[in-house]
């Protein structure tokens, strides 16, 4: 009995070495390949909500991304609706460190110029000395 529940343990630890070599299963790749298209995407999409430059690459990649998905899910039309993006409409201002630059009336989301500035802790074409002092996600 001692012998099948030391035959039993060893199985388990080959089963379990063979993943921690750094091969990874197909599933494996391809929740990885996910995440990787994902994230990107997802960086770009919060870039382009701000910077006009992003909301430019986000769309240039978008094309490549909706194919992907109609490769993958194409007989699925709930997983495409669920997963399919649409490109920003690029209408915001902003200078390359993503600080939106005020409109004709001198306001910026509705808000004062001077008072937004102060509100994110940055001015446009400068670099905060503290990133952390401005509100977070803005």
């Amino acid at each position: 009995m001692k012998l099948i529940a030391a035959v039993a343990v060893l199985i388990m630890l080959i089963l379990a070495a063979a993943p921690a070599f750094g091969e990874m299963t197909d599933y494996q790749k391809g929740v990885a390949n996910g995440l990787k298209i994902g994230l990107f995407m997802g960086e770009y999409h919060g870039r382009g909500q701000y910077v006009t430059e992003a909301a430019g690459q986000f769309n240039t990649y978008l094309e490549n991304y909706n194919k992907f998905l109609w490769e993958a899910f194409g007989n699925n039309q709930a997983l495409m609706n669920e997963f399919m993006l649409s490109p920003i409409a690029v209408g915001l201002k902003s200078t390359s460190t993503g600080v939106l630059k005020p409109d004709a009336s001198g306001r910026i989301l509705g808000y004062p110029a001077d008072s937004y500035y102060t509100w994110i802790g940055a001015v446009p074409g400068t670099t905060p000395q503290n990133p952390g002092d401005s509100l977070p996600g803005v």
